[in-house]
Parts: structure tokens; C-alpha cells; sequence
């Protein structure tokens, strides 16, 4: 397993960075069967965390953001924690008989000695989540982590007799090398993987078993309490997610794994310890639930499942043919100065403002919607609904200047690299999200479009072809989420990703796409012209309008103006407030806000579809199987999508279908 040359592991066989893991779908794999025979493992992991008053300078992160240390607000918010949260939580835990797997800063045994007795006479296990809380691994070298794990079985041992098993890094930092030196350690599991629902075997250099078992940054109580929502939401959520896991839980593939992360300074407090108690009346009311703690999981997956899930090789889905690539080998570039001299972009976003009627770009009239002709869609139906599902790939190490949203989602904020969160929280999409969304529009019968990256449709290819036998429609998504086609591409920067998104899919499925949804939704000025000149006839990148809209691109690239484009490309607007990126992640909309607006759209276009003098409308869904994707999300999704189809008369389909009868009707 080890690269001599680099001290890391060699490449799995198709795997991406880090090559931890090998892809392994959820509906292929060997069946997992839990002590007697539960369907769910269950574990709850409370955070017993000790944040210094004035911590070492980290080089790449900061404790205390919110002012100049000491932060003396946000160092007694979790102070309180310790000195009364913990208490009223570990009291519920009691009541309901809760093993706990304790992610305990360990230094806290030291400070806080009468915590860590509480955490051992209650048979808690303890997990490492580092010394504290405010020094992170992921600024230090091999030498200095492998000390660190050193101190961390040598400090739960002299307090507790117990050996460590497993880590959670401190504030989730880590290395490239951390799997590596955890089981060099000795250590059998690290919880920083959030990309499943089972366990999963970490490659390692030495060859040295190590398990990811799945924690949780979706079901827990940081996430949850700081954006907006509260106790009833978070409550709802844990119950959503075990009906889900147990359902499934049914199928080939067998027992999941659930994981609650709670903290004291959060879900101590008194107006949310009720809703712990109700919260845990209801996971623990199940007979096949196994509540236990993660090492436990870890050394029955090890025992038991680990060697059949290294040895397993999906079956391959029944693909078209694949043809062989024509585009670019190598990764596009992404020049980072302005526009080149002489680009019809330059008079576009530098010159001068154009007092002009209508838009300010060339590719779409100005057409109001009261003075429209009437636009159908077939059999009058006063809704078209189609759903775009996301397939995107965040990078472990972009190229330097590659260029990637500031506030991308998924995860924590971000994190300085290796970003395990935001890696591992998008294959959770690829290993298990996308089979439950492609399942739930199949059962509504709403046709699918697949948005699929470059590195994906290179490195997924029995997930690439399993979309082929479904008949999803495959669109073109650029290379990965972390190399945004923008303006500050050159012209034949942009051109050759456009050319690799492509032709990366095309080799994997045997289709060339004519539907395209950029990463993040971000565009050059020339982009549409770009996309028309590789074949591209749909667009999804314009939030815009409620019908579809016809866009011109002949000229542009010339800057000769817009001369009628033969045939036009159709840019079919999503709708932004419903994207599940934008309502749940960004403006954090409770779920039932985002069934209402859902259902609350649908319902007053059908309306207006039918009575309003411009005609039909569209709702297209923008979905990402590692965010709408998640167990207990799904249930709301059935439920918005069944009351969406309930109005009746609606037409679906895909994308690309969509497109043919609007240009056929818009001209």
C-alpha cells in the first residue's frame, strides 16, 4: 500500500484523492448484519471540549474570530458546558440508559476532573477529539502527530485505564497523513468521514486496519442551533433519520450506522434538554436498535464485514458502450489575471454604461410576462415539473489557482487543508444520497437530469453507468466544484474544460451531453457562446423567469452582436428559492419552510398556468443527493413531491425534453 517515493499510499484502483477509498455504491455491496440482527447502530457522541483562554497562534486558523483574544463571550458560552450543561445532559443519558462515546478534548481530565469521573463511572467509552480543543493537527508535521498520539493513548490511559480506539480530530483538523499514523498508533477508527451510512475500511500504508465509522456533521447540535433552527427541528430530524435508516436498513446492503453529536454548552441548556429527552424516547423505543458506542461498531465491522467489503467488486450496471475521449488530457488552467486584450467580454464588464432598452447582454430579449404570446406545454398542462440532480466533486488539493465560491457549502466553515468535511460529506452524495433521490422522483415519476462533474464521470464509473440504465439524462457540470468556469478564465482555458466535462462523460456513459448546468452556477461572459460551440443546446444556469427562454449565441464570440442563432439554445430557469443548496444550506429554511415553498410554488403556478394569459409554467428542482439526500430529509421531499404531482394534469421530463418543445413552441 505505501508510496516509498512520498510516504503515502498508493492509489485504489479508480479511487480520487486521498485514495482512502474505494467506491462502493450502497445499493452493491456485501450485507451487513449487526448483533442480533438489529437494523440500526446507534451512538451518541455528546463533545466534552476544553477551549483555552488564550491559545497558541495556529498559522491557518484561528480560535476566537469574533474578537482579539480573549473572547471572553465565546470561552464562557462553553465554560458553561462543563459546569452545568454536561451535568443536566448526562443526567438524560442516565435516564434513558445512554452508553455514550464521549469525543473528549482529553485535557479536560485535567481540568475538569470531576467530568471525567462522571464520563467513567458511567461506563462512557472515550473517544479522542485531541488535548484541546484550540490546537489543531492540521498546521503540524508527521513527527509532531505522531507525538500527539502518543500523548493521547498515554493521557486516557493514566486517567482511565482505558485504551483509546478511535479519534474525532480536535475542531475535525487533519493531515493527509492522520489515517496513516492513527493506525500506526494502534487506534481502529476515525470519525471524521461523514460519506456513509456504514462503516467503511480506510486504506493505510502500513496495510494496518482502520475504519471510518460514520459521525455525524447533519445530526448535530452545532450545526443546527447556531443556523437558526432549534430544539423541535433538530428533535424531528433524529426521528426522520432513524425511521429512514431502519426502513432501508431492509434492503441488500443491511444494518446502518446513526450517529446524535450533541454538546453541552448547546443541548445542556434548559430550554433544549427536554427535547434531548424526547429526542431519545423515541430512538430508544426501538427494538432493533442497537445502541452502543463506535469502537463497538468498529470491531464488528472489523470482525465480521471488513475483509468481504476490501474484497468486493461491484457488478457493473449494463452501460451503452463507451467511446474513447477526445478532449483535453490534463486539467484546464485557470489564468487568474483580467481579460485578454481584444476579448469581446473586456467592452462588457469595463466599459462604459449602455443607456439602452432592453437587457445588457446579448443573449436574451427583454420580454416582460404580460405581453408574451401564450406558451404550452403538452396536453395544456399548466405545470411542466422536472428535478436537476447534482453529481459534484470537491477536491482534496485544487490546483493553485483554481477558483471556488467563498462560502461553499457542506461541511463546516472551511476548513484549511485537508478539508475532510467538505471531501467526504459530497461522496456521502455519490455512495448513498443518489440512489435515495433517483428511488423518490422514479416513485412521483418525475423525470431526472443528472448534472455530473468531469472528476466524477473519470473516477465513478459504475455510478456513471448505472445512470445510463436508469435512462437519466446526463448534463455536462464542468470539472469539479473547485474549478469554477468564471470570467477570469481565458478564453481557451474555459473552452478546453468545457471540452474535458464532455468528453469525460461521454468515455463513461457512450452520450455526448447537450445540457449544461455549470458548477455553482457560475458563468463567463462568453460562456453560452462557448457551450453552443461544443454542441451544447440547454442551459440551466439562469434563475430568471417561470417559462423557458430562448438565448442567442451566434456572433458573440466575434463581438459582431446577436444576429439570430439557427437553432437557439434554451436556457430553462431553475427555481433558485427551492434549490436545496440555497433554501436549506444558505438561508437555513426549516424543512417544513421548504416543503411550503415548494408546494406553495407548484400550487400557484399550476394556477397561474392555467388561468394567466402567458401560459404554462416551469418548476424545475435543483437537488444534491449529499444535502436533500440525507435520510431524514427525504421524508419531507416524499411529502412536498406527492403534493406537488396531487394537482394534477402535471407534464415531466427531462431537461433536454423540455428544451426540444420549447424551441419547437417559442419560434
Amino acid at each position: 500500500m505505501n508510496d516509498t517515493a512520498t510516504g503515502l499510499i498508493a492509489p485504489l484502483p479508480g479511487s480520487l484523492a486521498p485514495h482512502r477509498v474505494r467506491y462502493l455504491p450502497i445499493t452493491d455491496r456485501p450485507r451487513i448484519r449487526w448483533p442480533n440482527d438489529a437494523r440500526v447502530a446507534l451512538w451518541i457522541a455528546p463533545n466534552v471540549e476544553h477551549y483555552e483562554f488564550l491559545p497558541p497562534r495556529d498559522p491557518q486558523r484561528n480560535t476566537w474570530t469574533r474578537s482579539p483574544h480573549p473572547d471572553v463571550q465565546g470561552y464562557g458560552y462553553r465554560d458553561y458546558g462543563n459546569r452545568v450543561g454536561f451535568w443536566r445532559m448526562a443526567e438524560v443519558l442516565d435516564r434513558f440508559g445512554v452508553v455514550a462515546t464521549a469525543s473528549t478534548n482529553l485535557a479536560v481530565f485535567d481540568h475538569y476532573p470531576e467530568v471525567g469521573a462522571a464520563m467513567v463511572e458511567r461506563g462512557w467509552e472515550i473517544m479522542s477529539h485531541g488535548i484541546y480543543n484550540t490546537r489543531y493537527i492540521s498546521s503540524i508535521d508527521e513527527t509532531a502527530e505522531r507525538a500527539f498520539y502518543i500523548e493521547c493513548i498515554e493521557a486516557l490511559r493514566s486517567h482511565t485505564g482505558q485504551q483509546l480506539r478511535g479519534m474525532l480530530g480536535p475542531a475535525v483538523s487533519n493531515t493527509v497523513l492522520t489515517p496513516d499514523l492513527m493506525a500506526e498508533a494502534g487506534l481502529i477508527y476515525h470519525a471524521d468521514w461523514f460519506h456513509d451510512d456504514q462503516p467503511v475500511p480506510l486504506a493505510t500504508r502500513s496495510g494496518q486496519r482502520l475504519v471510518s465509522v460514520p459521525y455525524s456533521m447533519e445530526l448535530n447540535d452545532v450545526p443546527v442551533f447556531t443556523q437558526h433552527f432549534d430544539t423541535s427541528e433538530f428533535v424531528a430530524m433524529a426521528k426522520a433519520q432513524l425511521d429512514v435508516l431502519r426502513r432501508e436498513a431492509d434492503d441488500d446492503a443491511g444494518g446502518r450506522v446513526m450517529c446524535v453529536a450533541l454538546h453541552p454548552y448547546l443541548m445542556g441548556m434548559p430550554h433544549r434538554v427536554d427535547g434531548l429527552a424526547a429526542m431519545l424516547d423515541y430512538l430508544m423505543s426501538h427494538d432493533d436498535v442497537w445502541q452502543t458506542t463506535a469502537s463497538q461498531i468498529a470491531q464488528h465491522f472489523l470482525d465480521h464485514h471488513y475483509d468481504n467489503f476490501v474484497a468486493h467488486e461491484p457488478e457493473s450496471p449494463n452501460a451503452r458502450p463507451k467511446v474513447a475521449s477526445t478532449g483535453i488530457a490534463s486539467p484546464a488552467g485557470h489564468a487568474q489575471g483580467s481579460a485578454a486584450a481584444g476579448d469581446p467580454a473586456q467592452a462588457y464588464e469595463f466599459g462604459p454604461a449602455q443607456h439602452q432598452h432592453g437587457m445588457d447582454h446579448p443573449y436574451y430579449d427583454w420580454s416582460p410576462l404580460p405581453s408574451r404570446p401564450r406558451f404550452e406545454w403538452p396536453d395544456r398542462s399548466p405545470l411542466a415539473v422536472g428535478a436537476v440532480v447534482v453529481l459534484e466533486h470537491v477536491e482534496w488539493e485544487p490546483p493553485p489557482d483554481a477558483y471556488s465560491l467563498r462560502r461553499r457549502s457542506g461541511g463546516l466553515a472551511r476548513l484549511p487543508a485537508p478539508d475532510y468535511p467538505q471531501l467526504t460529506i459530497r461522496e456521502y452524495g455519490h455512495r448513498v444520497g443518489i440512489f435515495r433521490l433517483l428511488d423518490l422522483l422514479d416513485r412521483h415519476g418525475i423525470a431526472a437530469t443528472v448534472a455530473v462533474d468531469a472528476l466524477t464521470a473519470e473516477h465513478y464509473g459504475w455510478l456513471a453507468a448505472h445512470l445510463v440504465e436508469r435512462e437519466c439524462e446526463i448534463a455536462g457540470r464542468g470539472i469539479a466544484a473547485t474549478r469554477l468556469i468564471t470570467s477570469k478564465n481565458s478564453e481557451a482555458d474555459e473552452r478546453a474544460a468545457i471540452a474535458r466535462s464532455l468528453d469525460a462523460i461521454e468515455s463513461a456513459t457512450g452520450i455526448r451531453p447537450t445540457t449544461w448546468f455549470s458548477a455553482e452556477g457560475v458563468e463567463s461572459f462568453r460562456t453560452p457562446a462557448l457551450l453552443a460551440e461544443a454542441g451544447i443546446d440547454t442551459v440551466l444556469d439562469w434563475p430568471n423567469d417561470e417559462q423557458p427562454v430562448l438565448m442567442a449565441t451566434e456572433g458573440v464570440l466575434a463581438g459582431v452582436g446577436r444576429p439570430d442563432a439557427t437553432p437557439p439554445m434554451v436556457s430553462l430557469p431553475l427555481f433558485l428559492e427551492a434549490d436545496d443548496e440555497f433554501a436549506l444550506w444558505h438561508r437555513r429554511v426549516p424543512l417544513d419552510g421548504w416543503r411550503e415553498i415548494v408546494t406553495g410554488a407548484a400550487a400557484r403556478m399550476h394556477r397561474d398556468g392555467a388561468e394567466h394569459p402567458a401560459g404554462s409554467r416551469l418548476l424545475v428542482l435543483t437537488l444534491r443527493p449529499w444535502l436533500a439526500g440525507q435520510p431524514f430529509r427525504v421524508p419531507t421531499l416524499d411529502t412536498a413531491l406527492a403534493q406537488v404531482m396531487a394537482l394534477g394534469n402535471i407534464h415531466t421530463a427531462t431537461a433536454s425534453e423540455l428544451a426540444v418543445h420549447a424551441r419547437s413552441t417559442l419560434r
